[in-house]
């Protein structure tokens, strides 16, 4: 009997494939702590091992004392990362399952990662004829009747071609990373004879030269005084602004010309127009649509979403989430699906029903595709236990998809004229007639709606006050999270599924803050320095081109060495200009990452003498914690803080201790907020709350 041996992704993955294929429940056993999962099939023996994401990464051959450094090779994670030791017996595992397989499959996800995964984990792992003799599942949905259909239909081969694309951007993000970070380190170095640790990225810093750019548009800003007149009216008991026809006046004498011509005149409705449109149902999501509704929604960052919908996909309950389709193929089977969630709930009940009595269920579709997978969508399951986070994404996603299917929403819009004193005004109203689909999408469609008294040509009516109002003009908003997501995805810059962990990284540099996104002085200074010097590494034109080369190597149009070699002299003329420019980056670089240390130690005002609270480390101990500026002149106010991660000022105090916010960021693990009060009301039940957090990253990364 013949030996098969599938490589999945992750242990759950491997779990749900291998219950999918089996006939009777597989058998689980174990190898050096690692689930792998045994059954018949065909008349084969069939082992389900799982890798642990990737296994092998990318380093230098030789130790980097200079840059460049273009000698790379793949070596197993745990050789790199010390918190990677868990792979270790992965990759043991594996190695032993290995060996007296004939036959390989790849059922890693299907996309430019997993291609790698999978390719690396046969190549390194599996005998030397894995890679060519190797078939390939693919699904969109870790569900069984999927995983079955995906065996069944096998790929001949591996996506080579994905995988090409993807070691070719594994190894120029490191050749940009590696290199650059190298330089802009030992310029500091060289300049100031101390070390800074500096890092940037292929792609990490063009989005970083965006948010400077609107950093200074907000600095450069100079506000513009403007007036605004208005009437308020009581009617019917409710009290409704009418506007002036010019919202804005920048000449106070004019404005006030209109203000006097309105004093107490009455106001006469000389026109009422009515109008009605409908608003179309929304398309399904990809992933940065999931990811801004979802920051719209609930405050969650978009790498948060990433990670809430990665958990809602190895649970099966929704199709694979790093997708840029908004398409939804009639082959997903539209009516079992909402069939399938009307039984989880009975608010869904009542929604699927009704979308169930329709004549035909054809979604809106939007106009992006994904030639791997369709749009996000639920898969019917129904879930088991949702942390009170992923069963709100969840909900947004399931509500999504019914609303697809609805038909248009009815509004209608009113606008009422009127003359005072020879002025002309108006009132606004929208209401909704029809609520269509905007039934189904629930509180996530709400709009408020202006509702006006019923009105008649002619009327007149006296105005309560009338209001003269000097206001400013605003700069343009900062970007938050979803913003500049959206904004990288419009310019080109980077992946569906590299955009969001390349913003954290950004935070966690130290080189922006905050939800509405500041740029620190190290950020300013990264950008400054290079733009003036070496302005390719943060070009946008660049970085996108790159991005279009990769995706022709996934179209099969490129070779991947002659764009790996073309990157690569492309760089090497980039660094020998950066080389010539050191001493003048390093300056500025120097004296920007000082300034940045000197803040973030900064975390907030003192509530005993008015100092400052700042990171302390204690010569005696070496441990962390927050103490006040003052001390010298006698001010012992000290509280602790945690020992590992970046910790950050939120620029607030909490409300019921009035000691200040802090944000705690620690890699591998979601950002958590407290005050510094260990004694505060507010943590009555950490202890309980840790635990739940702790839990729910536990049920993420499995």
């Amino acid at each position: 009997m013949g030996k098969t041996l599938i490589i999945c992704e992750k242990p759950s993955s491997a779990a749900k494939i291998a219950a999918a294929l089996a006939k009777k429940k597989p058998k689980k056993q174990e190898l050096n702590g690692v689930p792998y999962y045994e059954l018949e099939l065909d008349g084969k023996r069939m082992f389900v091992a799982p890798a642990l994401g990737h296994l092998f990464t990318l380093k230098n051959v030789k130790p980097m004392h200079d840059y460049p450094v273009y000698d790379v090779d793949w070596v197993p994670t745990y050789e790199v990362n010390r918190r990677a030791e868990r792979a270790r017996a992965f990759v043991e595992a594996i190695r032993e399952l290995a060996k007296d397989a004939d036959e390989f499959i790849s059922a890693t996800d299907y996309d430019v990662e997993g291609a790698v995964i999978g390719y690396n984990v046969l190549r390194f792992l599996c005998d030397e004829k894995a890679v060519s003799r190797a078939k390939r599942m693919k699904f969109s949905a870790l569900t069984t009747s999927d995983l079955r259909q995906a065996y069944e239909n096998l790929l001949p081969r591996l996506d080579l071609e994905l995988v090409d694309s993807g070691i070719a951007r594994h190894v120029l993000d490191w050749y940009w990373g590696m290199n650059v970070s190298k330089a802009m380190s030992a310029a500091v170095e060289a300049a100031h004879k101390r070390f800074a640790k500096l890092s940037t990225g292929r792609v990490q810093t063009p989005m970083l030269k965006i948010l400077v750019e609107r950093e200074r548009e907000i600095k450069a800003f100079k506000p513009e005084p403007f007036w605004v007149v208005s009437l308020l009216f009581e009617i019917e008991g409710r009290e409704i602004i009418a506007e002036h026809a010019t919202p804005r006046f920048f000449n106070k004498a004019e404005a006030g010309k209109v203000r006097d011509s309105c004093q107490g005149k009455q106001a006469r409705v000389s026109a009422i127009q009515t109008r009605q449109y409908r608003q179309p149902p929304p398309a399904p999501f990809d992933l940065g649509v999931l990811q801004s509704e979802a920051y719209r929604c609930f405050g969650y960052t978009p790498m948060r979403t990433q990670q809430l919908a990665q958990f809602l996909y190895d649970a099966a309950l929704i199709s694979y989430p790093r997708t840029s389709s908004q398409k939804l193929p009639p082959s997903i089977g539209y009516a079992e699906i909402i069939e399938r969630l009307g039984k989880i709930s009975k608010q869904y009940k009542k929604l699927a029903d009704s979308l169930l009595e329709l004549p035909e269920l054809s979604p809106n579709e939007g106009g992006k595709t994904d030639p791997a997978h369709p749009a996000i969508y639920p898969t019917g399951e129904k879930p088991e236990k949702l942390s009170g986070p992923q069963q709100k994404l969840y909900d947004l996603i399931v509500r999504r998809y019914f609303s697809v299917f609805g038909k248009p929403a009815l509004k209608e819009s009113v606008r009422v004229e009127l003359d005072v004193g020879g002025q002309p005004f108006y009132l606004r109203g929208r209401r909704i007639i029809d609520d269509g689909w905007l039934m189904y999408y629930g509180p996530y469609g709400a709009t408020e709606e202006i509702t006006l008294p019923l009105l008649s040509e002619g009327q007149v009516l006296m105005p309560k006050k009338l209001l003269f109002d000097e206001k400013e003009t605003q700069p343009p908003p900062r970007y938050n999270p979803a913003s500049i997501i959206k904004e990288m995805e419009k310019r080109n810059l980077g992946t569906k599924a590299t955009r969001a962990p390349i913003l954290q990284n950004v935070y966690n540099r130290g080189y922006i803050m905050g939800n509405q996104i500041r740029v620190t002085e190290l950020g300013m200074g990264v950008v400054d320095a290079l733009s003036e010097h070496c302005p390719e590494i943060i070009s946008e034109e660049l970085t996108a081109h790159f991005e279009q080369e990769m995706e022709a190597i996934q179209q099969g149009k490129r070779n991947k060495d002659e764009v790996i070699a073309k990157a690569r002299a492309k760089l090497n003329e980039i660094l020998k200009k950066f080389k010539q420019h050191q001493l003048e980056i390093g300056k500025g670089l120097g004296e920007a990452f000082r300034q940045t240390k000197q803040k973030q130690r900064v975390l907030g005002t003192c509530q005993k003498c008015g100092g400052q609270l700042k990171i302390v480390v204690s010569r005696r101990t070496h441990k962390r914690f927050a103490g006040c500026s003052n001390y010298s002149e006698g001010c012992r106010n000290s509280f602790p803080l945690p020992q590992f991660g970046m910790i950050m000022s939120m620029d607030k105090t909490c409300e019921q201790c009035g000691t200040p916010m802090i944000q705690v960021n620690r890699q591998g693990t979601r950002p958590y907020r407290m005050c510094l009060d260990p004694k505060c009301p507010s943590k009555k039940d950490w202890g309980k709350k840790k635990a739940d957090v702790v839990r729910a990253q536990g049920e993420e990364a499995s």
